[in-house]
């Protein structure tokens, strides 16, 4: 049974290369707009193209080709992930083992080290400091893999400590400012205060989950990180001594002592914030456009995240999201640079 699944795994892997591992190389006047004189550059986005993510990117190629025209000419293809991240990554990963890789793909921020040392992608041409300057430093620093820049990021994230404004002022808690943000004893305090107020409301205080995937950790390292504590070594070869050192444990037994108190469900429960059942959730950037779009009536406020007892002063965030690099296929890495600063 085990070959004949190995067999037929490897069937499916081989047919799925022959109809989508190869690259395109199609001749002037195949594609609307590619004419004669121009080179051809492919680019794999991970998006659908009717969403306004997707849209995004449309828009941004044809910018490309209208300042390009008559030099390049290029070609975007839709590959949406699924919703455990498959589909677009699975049409890489069948690329790279048989060949066909665009010359410009999107890789998400966790990846780019990764392809770098795999030589998936290659370094890009050199930037003008005026064209590096037009990127915040922690993206050029997210694409920068051993002193060489292999990608720029598309866009850029953060997590937020966001509060419905009505629920705050019903139970008149003093929202703290930047300089001066809740410590984790101050905000068990102001989770109590609330309570009863959501008790009522049939919610809690706070809406958090711990999600399976890579948000868990996007979400909750700042907690880690006021503590004085680490999830991995610099070199990121080491758990051991960071992942479970003190530190980290002072954060996860924080999380405990909010369960356990009932602040928040022990189990996901959906849009529990934007129904108004919940006056604290932290969550990436994307939850203000879907407050506004979808959850009109809560007024929405941003918190300064909440910080260890023991912490430094210093800011403690998560950044990093998808960007452009050049495959190690391109055979033009000028053109591939140029396309890649689209964004």
């Amino acid at each position: 049974m085990k070959r004949r699944l190995l067999y037929l795994t490897v069937t499916l892997f081989a047919a799925a290369c022959l109809s989508g591992c190869h690259q395109k190389d199609p001749e002037p006047g195949d594609i609307a707009g590619y004419d004669e004189g121009e080179e051809y550059l492919s680019i794999w986005v991970h998006s659908i193209e009717d969403t306004e993510e997707g849209q995004a990117y449309k828009e941004s190629v044809e910018t490309f080709n209208e300042a390009y025209d008559g030099q390049y000419f290029a070609d975007i293809e839709f590959v949406p992930r699924n919703d455990s991240g498959g589909g677009y990554s699975d049409k890489v990963n069948a690329s790279v083992m048989a060949g066909g890789l665009p010359d410009v793909l999107t890789v998400d921020g966790p990846n780019i080290s990764a392809y770098a040392a795999n030589g998936i992608i290659q370094p890009l041409a050199d930037l003008t400091e005026e064209e590096e300057s037009e990127y915040l430093p922690s993206i050029i620093e997210q694409g920068t893999v051993n002193d060489d820049l292999y990608a720029l990021g598309v866009m850029e994230s953060r997590v937020g400590f966001y509060y419905n404004k009505d629920i705050i002022e019903e139970a008149g808690i003093e929202i703290p400012d930047a300089d001066h943000p809740w410590t984790w004893s101050e905000f068990l305090d102001i989770l109590e205060e609330l309570k009863p107020i959501m008790d009522e409301k049939g919610g809690y205080p706070l809406d958090m989950t711990f999600p399976v995937g890579e948000t868990s950790i996007y979400y909750y390292a700042p907690f880690v990180w006021s503590g004085g504590g680490e999830l991995v070594s610099d070199d990121g070869l080491t758990v051991d001594g960071y992942f479970n050192s003190d530190q980290t444990k002072a954060a996860m037994e924080y999380f405990r002592t909010i369960v356990e108190n009932g602040y928040m469900s022990q189990a996901p429960i959906d849009n529990l914030f934007e129904s108004g059942r919940a006056a604290f959730k932290f969550d990436g950037a994307w939850e203000v456009n879907t407050i506004y779009t979808s959850y009109p009536d809560i007024n929405l406020g941003v918190a300064p995240y909440i910080v260890s007892d023991n912490w430094d002063g210093e800011t403690y965030t998560p950044t990093g999201s998808w960007a452009f690099a050049a495959s190690s296929e391109t055979k033009d890495i000028e053109g591939a640079t140029a396309l890649s600063t689209i964004s």
